[in-house]
């Protein structure tokens, strides 16, 4: 399974602002029980020297469903991780991508 255009754009964006950026491998083949995310929720994890560590869940046009905004934000991370929601939508008026920190 390809990644998706939004993560590589997003991880391009990152890049850009400095960031290192990693994304979990996926397989040809996935075998059981994979999963293909870190944690099952967050697509990339981008850090930066002196800077939390950034997980990011990347959502298409589609919107972000309830049950994966709830497990982000019952998902329990120490200090210096910031959990991140980045939604992609090329006909929003107010800008391309909504990104939203969860507390």
């Amino acid at each position: 399974m390809a990644r998706s255009k939004y993560e590589i754009e997003a991880q391009k964006e990152l890049e850009a602002d400095g960031w290192r950026v990693d994304y979990k491998a996926r397989p040809f083949r996935v075998p059981r029980n994979y999963n293909v995310d870190y944690f099952g929720l967050f697509d990339l994890l981008a850090h930066r020297n002196g800077n939390p560590i950034r997980w990011i869940s990347i959502k298409g046009k589609a919107g972000i469903p309830g049950p994966h905004r709830r497990a982000v934000e019952g998902f329990w991370f120490p200090r210096g991780h910031i959990k991140e929601i980045w939604q992609y939508n090329p006909k929003r008026k107010s800008g391309r991508v909504k990104k939203e920190t969860i507390k």
